[in-house]
């Protein structure tokens, strides 16, 4: 028996009617599970669904039964009483469900008795095509009930569904595990097969019911306790191989391959569970962008989504990570990555969840990644990764007190005045984790203290298990990530103590003279982001203008707030904590580090400031239908698709079809206090489209709201609110944003960015006038004129719709014109409201002073009209719509990746 068997077979589970389990001549058979935590079996939803309605909404109990070693090696039957926590998708009323079971065809049964199990290891990444399998299940092909073991390979996808090659599924396998040869962990899920091809549902499709909210809250604590199971497993003497020891001699974990081991791999994921989860996908992918940017010295968003909702998946997209060299090939840099990361995840659960973590369990952590770091290859990468850490022992120093570097601490390091680390620190106190160096409850955090500092040898001694990858190997400096240095020797950091070698006096060097300073070239500020820079000094706003400061009508609008996720007296790259320099440890010279560490040092810990923003572009109507996409655009320049369709739909089927990829772009984007703000491209006659008032949720029925529970998770969920109340949501030009931008699009851009912003008439009358039914639009550029004879900061304000008419004929001369700017309001109203709006208008421009600060009294504005009342009582009028429309943005010329058209019939 193979080692992958010996392994597999205490895991996996034959599916059943309730019985004792023992008699296998007798039992109801329906499919095969295998653990994946103590207590929880994962399966098909389609096993489960064998036993009818009631056992799918865990009404009745379904039997489990798997084998055990005896102490004498013999493998014995145990049984236990099955009970359905998670079936996707349920089957609907008492009848039968769909054949075949929809995807993702997964569930989740928690198992009396079955504590003790040992459990598969979920892989923590895609697998690529041929990867070598195994597939594991119950059956009866041969007339008697066992343990079936096939061996193939992975032969691609097809849709949601893995395609398998080789040894079929066959009757019974359903549920069992598709096991990943070359890395030892579970890759898949056996679904079924057809004619030449076996289907398995990958084991991502698990990860995606975190978003459920039915199912999200079971899934990851089944996830956490697979985590914690494998770590405790590394001090814990057992009768069957360990993963972790079996996957260090596979090739996929060679150290040509990933620089991290097996084991510090597991430790990690033990860390990771036992933190509180990221906010969304944008919170993992964002640390993980800006590590693999600190390591490889350049930024290159990924072409590919990552919808990741764990931590333990950010690690996952590190592993294997190079350096970018000419030609291919690279330095591995995954371990520099997994522990820069590491400690990011930790400096922001101490900044955003420092009351929800078990002090003893972080400073367990943190005293892991320190020891990693102390026995880094290079002292100055382990260096920069401990400077990441420091400050997480603070809260024992008071405020006022000295710290180590001599300068005063203010108890305010961590983020201006965030929130405090709990006491006693967390690198402090005996390794274990506890003050007392007594045992941790449960052996929890012994488990995962487990080569923290005290169990690293010095750098002179023989390397741990995370750096043995050996010295021969060690990169130089020009290898390394681009390094500029001049090359020199990569011996380890000296050991403290140790005499220091003579060095040669430094010659004296003139001191540089300054450069005279230029001027900024101007750049489009971010929709809801910070503002930019121009080429003369931006006029401040009107001072200080209040709600009282609005017009007689009482349109009071609050002083706007910063809009969501920046602030514009705070620049983007504002550090999420500041971190005191290191200190030269001793005279002699320190080796050469690679060129990210030492720009780690000089920005220690400051956040990048990346910000993610959402484009949805929608096209001109072909017979009808409009065709659509979604994209992220990255710091104003760099886009990846998100989801599209090249045929379209019907305008009035827009906010449906763009309702699930829009809400997986925010996800992504939003990160930190960031809200990513969405620019949306339309043809002229859909720039009345109300994408303001869209919501991320199906509209919920009235009798939703008329019941007494206020608290139904409906009540407070962010998606069911107008996307325009909590983010920036602006109007863009499809058509001019194709072409090169023109001269006047540009001056007026410069304009709006230096303001003051002033009001204007979008036909080009007076205010009062409004506009009139039946206005006739006078020649072929009626309102060219008017609307280039405004200024440069001037904005053009209409008081209807646009999409037609006198205000479409006006928006096309506005454009022509270069205007950047535009607000009116799109919905049909009393033409005597005119006065009035034109008023509040001209009060919000004022309030912004410039183009980047539009975004705050806009929503605040949105906000305040949303309600009736409030929005009668302050004499507010209608829907406000923002043409917000920066030249290059994304840069003129850039190309988007896009899938290959599909293949005619036969083609």
């Amino acid at each position: 028996m193979s080692a992958f068997d010996e392994m597999v077979r205490p895991s996996l589970a034959r599916i059943g009617a309730p019985g004792d389990g023992y008699a296998t001549d007798r039992d109801t058979y329906w499919g095969s599970g295998f653990f994946i935590a103590p207590g929880w079996l994962l399966t098909c939803a389609h096993v489960v669904g064998k036993g009818g309605a009631a056992v799918c909404r865990g009404e009745s109990a379904l039997s489990v039964t798997w084998q055990e070693r005896t102490a004498a090696g013999a493998w014995e039957p145990r049984g236990g009483t099955g009970t359905a926590a998670v079936v996707v998708p349920r089957p609907e009323g008492a009848g039968p469900a769909r054949d075949p079971w929809p995807f993702p065809d997964l569930a989740l049964v928690k198992v009396t008795g079955a504590d003790e199990v040992r459990c598969l290891w979920l892989g923590d990444r895609e697998a690529g095509p041929r990867t070598p399998l195994g597939l594991y299940g119950w059956s009866v092909q041969t007339g008697e009930l066992g343990i079936r073991h096939g061996t193939g390979e992975l032969a691609g996808s097809d849709a949601r569904a893995l395609l398998l090659a080789g040894s079929l599924p066959i009757g019974g396998l359903s549920g069992g595990p598709v096991l990943d040869l070359r890395h030892g962990s579970v890759i898949g899920v056996i679904k079924g097969r057809r004619r030449e091809e076996g289907v398995a549902v990958p084991v991502t499709a698990l990860y995606e019911l975190l978003d459920s909210r039915e199912a999200g809250r079971v899934v990851r604590e089944v996830l956490r306790a697979h985590d914690l199971h494998h770590a405790s497993l590394l001090d814990t003497p057992s009768p069957y191989p360990g993963w972790t020891a079996v996957q260090a001699a596979l090739p996929g974990h060679s150290p040509s391959v990933s620089g991290i081991t097996a084991e510090s791999r597991t430790r990690l994921y033990g860390h990771l569970a036992q933190l509180p989860p990221p906010a969304g996908a944008g919170e993992v992918v964002h640390l993980v962008e800006d590590v693999k940017e600190q390591v490889r010295g350049e930024r290159l968003p990924s072409l590919v989504l990552r919808n990741v909702r764990t931590w333990r998946e950010g690690a996952g997209l590190l592993h294997g990570l190079r350096t970018l060299q000419p030609g291919g090939g690279g330095t591995l840099v995954d371990l520099d990555a997994v522990l820069l990361y590491a400690a990011r995840v930790v400096r922001r659960t101490l900044r955003e969840h420092a009351g929800e973590v078990d002090a003893e369990r972080l400073r367990a952590f943190t005293g892991w990644i320190a020891g990693q770091a102390a026995g880094h290859r290079h002292w100055a990468v382990g260096e920069a990764i401990r400077a990441l850490l420091e400050g997480t022992d603070g809260a024992e120093r008071g405020d006022g007190a000295e710290r180590a570097d001599g300068a005063e601490w203010t108890g305010r390091e961590e983020r201006g005045d965030g929130p405090p680390t709990p006491p006693g620190g967390f690198l402090g106190g005996p390794p274990g984790g506890r003050p007392d160096g007594a045992p941790a409850p449960n052996g929890a955090v012994d488990v995962l203290s487990r080569g923290g500092a005290a169990d690293v040898p010095s750098p002179a001694g023989p390397p741990d298990a995370l750096s043995a990858i050996g010295a021969a190997e060690a990169p130089s400096p020009a290898e390394y990530a681009g390094a500029t240095s001049p090359p020199g020797p990569t011996t380890a950091r000296p050991p403290a103590g140790a005499p220091p070698a003579p060095t040669a006096p430094a010659p004296t060097a003139p001191a540089p003279t300054a450069p005279a300073p230029t001027a900024p070239a101007p750049t489009a500020p971010v929709p809801g982001g910070p503002p930019a820079t121009a080429t003369s000094e931006p006029s401040p706003a009107p001072g200080g203008a209040t709600s009282e400061q609005w017009p007689a009508q009482g349109a009071a609008i609050s002083q706007p707030s910063p809009a969501p996720g920046a602030a514009a007296s705070r620049p983007s790259s504002t550090p999420d904590i500041a971190a005191p320099a290191i200190a030269a440890p001793d005279p002699s010279p320190p080796p050469p580090a690679p060129e990210w560490s030492r720009a780690v040092q000089r920005d220690r810990v400051a956040s990048s400031g990346t910000r993610t923003d959402v484009l949805v572009r929608v096209g001109p109507a072909t017979y009808g239908r409009h065709p659509w996409s979604v994209q992220l655009i990255y710091d104003g320049r760099d886009v990846t698709p998100v989801d599209g369709d090249d045929r379209g739909v019907r305008a009035e089927e827009l906010a449906g079809v763009l309702r699930e990829p829009l809400a997986r772009a925010l996800n992504q984007g939003d990160h930190g206090e960031h809200l990513a703000a969405i620019e949306v491209f339309l043809p002229r006659k859909l720039f009345d489209l109300p994408v303001d008032d869209w919501q991320l949720l199906p509209d919920a029925p009235d009798d939703v709201w008329a019941g007494e529970d206020d608290e139904d998770d409906d009540f407070v969920d962010e998606r069911a609110m107008p996307l325009g109340m909590r983010r920036t949501v602006v109007v863009r030009d499809i058509r001019r944003n194709g072409p090169p931008p023109s001269p006047e699009w540009r001056r007026r851009w410069k304009g709006v960015l230096r303001g003051p912003l002033t009001h204007g008439t979008l036909h080009g009358r007076p205010p009062a006038e409004g506009h009139p039914p039946g206005a006739p639009a006078g020649g072929k550029y009626p309102y060219y004129g008017a609307l280039s004879a405004l200024s440069d900061a001037s904005v053009p304000v209409y008081c209807g719709p646009v999409g037609s008419g006198e205000g479409y004929a006006a928006m096309r001369d506005a454009l022509r014109s270069g205007h950047a700017v535009v607000l009116w309001r799109r919905d049909r109203h009393d033409h005597a409201e005119c006065g009035d709006f034109h008023q509040q208008a001209a009060t919000l421009l004022g309030l912004a002073g410039h183009a980047d600060g539009l975004h705050g009294p806009v929503r605040d504005l949105r906000i305040r009209l949303a309600d009736p009342d409030t929005a009668r009582a302050h004499g507010l009028r209608g829907k406000i719509a923002v043409l917000f429309d920066p030249p290059d943005r994304p840069p003129y010329g850039t190309e988007t990746m896009r899938p290959p058209p599909l293949a005619a019939p036969g083609g």
